[in-house]
């Protein structure tokens, strides 16, 4: 009993060094003379329990692992996530190693210090093998240099573009000269046209300015801020508006980019309109009021999604 509880207590040390232990690996073993191949060296821990983990890297000074082997890229350290279990690390670095020596050539173990102690890591082995060349075909001699006659279809064909941007330079002058040369007409800027939500805003200005519902004319004002609204609905939904009841234009405007907090609020403001239009309801002064304050802020709210020019 005493040995198993012995054992069970010094589990999770084994299991803790074995995930310290640094790891050396190659993703080929065997290469060509000047092939490449990448030497993998990493490092799994856990921070699980609020411990501290050091680990001291070993120094690969300039550009060689040994005289046969060949260091042409260093990735640096990099700690990222091991696996699924957020608790579990890696430092990974990568080396891309090359050879131009042909045979088997050691990489000796590399050493790490990790909190305060020092591990190694397995030695491994690199064959590099030499190229296959067909020896029953004999050697020739390297050619003589041949110097071509020359040839003014070559010369232009590799100048042509010093005489294509003189000659855009020339044509460049020229423009220039005639257009400083020519006499200058005025230029009329014209302010460009209001937006289509600036427009529909002034018109309701206009109405509120007429003061139409204060002289009794209730159905003339409720008509022309609906029209208005409608006139607007047109121009930037692309739905005809002003000839529809209020029933099938609410139809149609499901199919359109309006939203349908949007299309509620149009809604009330069309049907308490059609009760003083053809209903004969008497809308008093506080509903005459939030007519005009509801058509501003609708077109407020949809102008947001108006395209820019």
């Amino acid at each position: 009993m005493r040995k198993l509880l012995s054992l069970l207590l010094l589990l999770p040390l084994g299991l803790s060094a074995q995930d310290l232990a640094p790891v050396a690996e190659l993703d080929t073993q065997a290469i060509r003379i000047g092939e490449q191949t990448r030497l993998k060296l990493s490092v799994n821990y856990r921070v699980d329990k609020g411990e501290r983990v050091q680990i001291v890297w070993p120094v690969i000074t300039g550009d060689t692992i040994t005289s046969h082997i060949e260091v042409l890229e260093d990735s640096g350290v990099d700690t990222v996530v091991n696996g699924n279990d957020p608790y579990r690390f890696q430092q990974l670095r990568q080396l891309r190693i090359t050879s131009f020596d042909s045979g088997y050539w050691a990489i000796p173990p590399f050493l790490f210090i990790v909190n305060g102690d020092t591990m190694a890591t397995k030695a491994l082995l690199l064959g590099v093998e030499t190229v296959d060349v067909d020896t029953t075909q004999a050697f020739r001699d390297i050619k003589e240099i041949y110097e071509l006659p020359f040839s003014w279809t070559d010369w232009l064909r590799e100048h042509w573009v010093w005489f294509a941007g003189g000659a855009g330079v020339l044509v460049a002058i020229l423009l220039l000269v005639f257009f400083l040369r020519r006499p200058r007409k005025a230029v009329v800027v014209e302010a460009p046209p209001k937006p289509l939500h600036e427009r529909m805003l002034d018109g309701l200005a206009e109405i509120d300015r007429k003061k139409l519902w204060q002289q009794g004319l209730v159905k003339q004002y409720q008509s022309e801020v609906t029209d208005l609204l409608r006139a607007y609905v047109e121009e930037r939904y692309g739905v005809p508006a002003l000839e529809r009841t209020t029933d099938d234009l609410m139809a149609e405007l499901r199919l359109s980019a309006m939203g349908s907090e949007a299309r509620e609020q149009l809604g009330n403001l069309l049907r308490m309109a059609d009760m003083v239009k053809f209903a004969k309801y008497t809308a008093l002064p506080a509903e005459n009021e939030q007519l005009m304050a509801s058509a501003v802020r609708f077109i407020h709210n949809t102008s947001e999604q108006l395209p820019h020019a």
